[in-house]
C-alpha cells in the first residue's frame, strides 16, 4: 500500500502536469480547495475525496502509473483525446499484461518441474 504523503505528492505532480490549480480541481470534483490541499499534503481525508479526484484523473492520465513504484509525472502518462493514441496506450497496457502473465506461467511451470524431481 502506498503512503498517503507519497500519494498526495504524486497527485500534486499530476495536477501540475495537467496545468490545473487546486481551485480548478476542487471545482471540477465538487470539493473545496482546502480539501484538495489536505489530500495533496497527505493529511487524513475521506476516501470519497480520493475517489473523486481519481475519477476526475481517470480520463486524463494512466492511473496505473500513479501507483507504480517508479512513478514520474511525465507527459507520457497523459492520455490523449485521439482515438488512435488511446488505442496505442491500450495495446501497450495489454502487452505489459501479457508479459506479466507469461513470466508468471514460466515461473509456475519451473516450480512444477522442480516439484516433479523431488523424490
Amino acid at each position: 500500500m502506498i503512503d498517503s504523503r507519497i500519494l498526495g505528492e504524486r497527485l500534486r505532480q499530476v495536477r501540475t502536469l495537467l496545468g490545473i490549480t487546486q481551485m480548478q480541481l476542487a471545482s471540477s470534483t465538487g470539493m473545496s480547495q482546502p480539501t484538495i490541499s489536505r489530500l495533496e499534503n497527505g493529511e487524513e481525508v475521506y476516501a470519497s475525496v480520493l475517489m473523486s479526484v481519481l475519477h476526475y484523473y481517470q480520463g486524463r492520465i494512466n492511473l496505473d502509473s500513479l501507483f507504480a513504484t517508479d512513478f514520474k509525472a511525465e507527459k507520457e502518462y497523459l492520455l490523449s483525446n485521439s482515438h488512435e493514441e488511446r488505442r496505442r496506450n491500450l495495446l501497450r497496457q495489454l502487452d505489459i499484461m501479457a508479459d506479466i502473465i507469461n513470466e508468471a506461467n514460466e515461473t509456475c511451470l519451473s516450480q512444477i518441474a522442480l516439484m516433479k524431481k523431488i523424490p
